[in-house]
């Protein structure tokens, strides 16, 4: 018995600190528009609540506006649609997201290169308190493991195209996981028991229905639960085509179906029976009128529970303690160290955003370096050195883009993040970059190392170092720019395109093709010479090799005759200096190091503009 009452005494201190939260809604409408411009009402004079220690499931046929309603109860209604109505928590108006309740999607987006256990693990020290210690956050993780039952699949990874990962069911578990990690005061699921078998599923629920029990409030989108999982709730909103068909306890629903006279038959699962009566998508099968079914439930529920209801409504609407926050997350610099350390892990275990693409540059150094091999100094050689230059700057740094589906991998999760209020943007722009930097810095190094000495570029003082660093500076332009492409288009075959026709007029203006002299002012010359990162990147390589030299021979050395009597006797050929090559190609007077500090500055705005886009868009998703 003593040991029965320490059991129960610890679990009770570990959900005590919970924020009671009470959800109410009334008169909630939700219209969009469809493609012929005329209006769709998913959402029609909906309303019901639910207290702390409540376990509320929707349910209806697909399509009824299940999802809707969650969305809209949990304020993540995009603005594509109009809500009209009050949802109100603990009788105030309440952003709910950020933070402020725990939302687990029906999508599993998460990181794929992480164990279960790691993924949990980064969740707790992401979003539990500073003040915390790792043990009790590693503590926790260990209770949310044993809960879900993930024991045996703690050291597996989720899962990759490239990496064999756990299955469905248990990747769902641990979307269920990471937000029951912060013990949340207010739990919206979105079909938690999907890809569950029924014994996984129950087991799921039952977890979740003793977080309910300590003053937790959840709701859950559920399509078709067994008996078994329906008897955990305690009320039910059943939908019909966004009307509410019924809201109460859920074990009177079948006492108010038999008083419309449509009695569940006998070893039926209820919730079968319910979507079998109201589903108006198939009108007329089985001699059933599954409208005129709908017509009589509505009328018995107005009649006989909508009064009770709208009693409840009314006491659980007035103001309360204003609902702050579900959880006080760790320091912003902490979570950037977290974050940044989760993103090296899942960069350097990903095949896609690192190995494939220095397997691919070390490839094409190799195919560089073959084909320009040993230059010399002779008017050819000095043309084919800028060639070579030019290339490196173009389509060394035009490589980036392999590795764009990976950014809007990164971005999904982000988007789920951010909307459970694990960091804010800043947090995740910054973390980012650091992660990257690495990666990068290794591909610059590698492909310099590969394709300098075979080309035989000039090595005096410190011309190697800043070859690799204009590389390093330039991929890393390319790496924002792509970045902020990802923020605005979340598509990657759109973002892949755009991607490709910017870079490639950027190719365009840089100063190759054409010399700058002889662009056309307007647009061409004006901004987007000097908006392109490749005017910078080719001009400090074209000054890397050509700076205080000379020796290059005059592209009428090897005329017959020479270049003239000037040049007689052939012991004095024709040279040229560096400076007069520069000159040839309108190269631009800046020092090489300006046009590294000019690149900085663009990856400095392309990430203020990634960090501007993600900013934008939430505020008027949530407008």
């Amino acid at each position: 018995m003593d040991v029965e009452k320490a059991a129960g005494a610890s679990v009770t201190a570990k959900y005590q600190d919970a924020q009671l939260a009470t959800l109410t809604w009334q008169n909630l409408n939700v219209t969009s528009k469809d493609v012929k411009g005329g209006t769709r009402h998913i959402l029609k004079d909906v309303r019901g609540y639910v207290a702390p220690r409540d376990m509320l499931a929707i349910m209806g046929p697909s399509g009824c506006g299940k999802t809707t309603l969650l969305d809209g109860l949990a304020g993540r209604l995009p603005n594509s649609v109009t809500q009209t109505g009050d949802v109100l928590l603990n009788g105030h108006n309440s952003r709910l997201t950020y933070g402020l309740s725990a939302y687990v999607t029906q999508d599993e987006v998460l990181v794929g290169t992480l164990s279960v256990r790691e993924t949990l693990v980064y969740a707790a020290l992401l979003r539990l308190p500073s003040n915390m210690s790792k043990a009790d956050k590693v503590a926790r993780v260990d209770d949310v493991i044993s809960e879900l039952g993930l024991e045996e699949a703690q050291h597996t990874k989720i899962g990759t195209p490239f990496i064999k990962g756990v299955s469905g069911g248990q990747k769902r578990r641990v979307s269920i996981g990471c937000e029951l990690i912060t013990h949340p005061s207010l739990l919206f699921l979105d079909e938690p028991t999907s890809g569950l078998d029924a014994a996984a599923a129950f087991h799921v629920m039952a977890n979740i229905r003793r977080l309910a029990e300590h003053n937790r409030t959840v709701v859950t989108v559920i399509h078709q639960p067994s008996s078994e999982v329906y008897e955990l709730f305690d009320k039910l909103c059943l939908l019909s085509a966004g009307e509410v068909v019924y809201f109460g306890r859920a074990a009177d629903a079948l006492t108010m179906f038999e008083e419309a006279g449509l009695p569940c038959p006998s070893l039926r699962n209820p919730t079968d029976h319910f979507l079998h009566v109201i589903n108006r998508d198939f009108k007329g099968d089985h001699g059933l009128d599954p409208e005129a079914n709908v017509r009589k439930l509505i009328g018995v529920f107005a009649a006989t529970r909508a009064p009770a209801l709208d009693a409840s409504l009314a006491q659980l609407s007035q103001a309360g303690d204003e609902y702050v926050c579900a959880t006080c997350g760790a320091s912003v610099l902490y979570q950037v160290y977290v974050l940044t350390k989760r993103m090296l892990v899942n960069n350097w275990r990903n095949i896609a955003v690192f190995w494939l693409r220095l397997g691919m540059y070390i490839m094409l150094c190799i195919c560089i370096g073959t084909i320009y091999f040993n230059l010399d100094n002779s008017w050819v050689g000095t043309y084919s050195r800028s060639a070579m230059m030019f290339f490196v700057v173009a389509f060394l740094t035009f490589m980036s883009i392999a590795g764009f589906p990976a950014f809007v991998e990164d971005m999904q999760v982000f988007i789920r993040e951010r909307l459970n209020g694990y960091y804010s943007v800043a947090t995740f722009a910054l973390a980012n970059t650091l992660a990257s930097a690495p990666f990068i810095f290794g591909i610059a190094v590698i492909s310099s190392a590969v394709v300098y000495w075979l080309v035989g570029l000039n090595d005096s003082g410190d011309r190697f170092p800043y070859f690799f660093i204009n590389l390093y500076v330039s991929l890393t332009v390319v790496e924002s720019l792509m970045m902020a492409i990802a923020a605005v288009v979340p598509h990657y075959l759109m973002g892949i395109a755009g991607g490709a026709g910017i870079l490639g007029m950027y190719m365009l203006v840089c100063g190759f093709f054409q010399p700058v002299g002889e662009l056309p002012a307007p647009v061409w010359r004006y901004p987007l010479h000097y908006i392109s990162y490749h005017s910078y990147a080719f001009a400090g390589f074209m000054h890397n090799e050509f700076d205080n030299t000379d020796g290059w021979l005059c592209p009428c050395y090897s005329q017959a005759g020479g270049c003239g009597p000037a040049y007689d006797p052939p012991a004095a050929p024709c040279t040229m200096t560096g400076s007069e090559i520069l000159d040839y190609w309108t190269i631009s007077g800046l020092n090489k190091w300006v046009d590294i500090g000019i690149q900085c500055g663009m990856i400095a705005i392309y990430r203020f503009l990634f960090w501007l886009a993600l900013v934008v868009k939430e505020k008027m998703r949530h407008a």
